[in-house]
């Protein structure tokens, strides 16, 4: 059990200055778990943390385990995506007539 929980086989400090460095040292603790969880809620790290997570997946996506580029998939999106611009080029045509 680590030093920091409190459970069954804690023993309770006796004398008051003691009990104070306890709580000293629990406030301490617990006042550097906030800071940490406020850094990271914070929106920009929030939104690196989910650009790094869509990097990781496109990479991911366009190469096997050795990051050797399979360029098969990466033909296959260029041609959705060209596919896509096309689609929305005539949608937008028909609709301006």
């Amino acid at each position: 059990m680590s030093s920091d929980s409190s459970g069954p086989d804690d023993s309770l400090p006796s004398s008051p200055e003691a009990i104070e460095a306890a709580i000293v040292a629990r406030r301490a603790h617990l006042a550097g778990t906030l800071d940490e969880l406020a850094e990271r809620v914070k929106p920009a790290n929030l939104a690196n943390d989910a650009k790094d997570q869509a990097v990781t997946r496109a990479r991911n996506a366009v190469s096997d385990e050795n990051g050797d580029v399979l360029y098969e998939r990466v033909a296959a999106i260029g041609a959705a995506a060209v596919a896509l611009v096309v689609a929305i080029v005539l949608v937008k045509r028909r609709s301006s007539r």
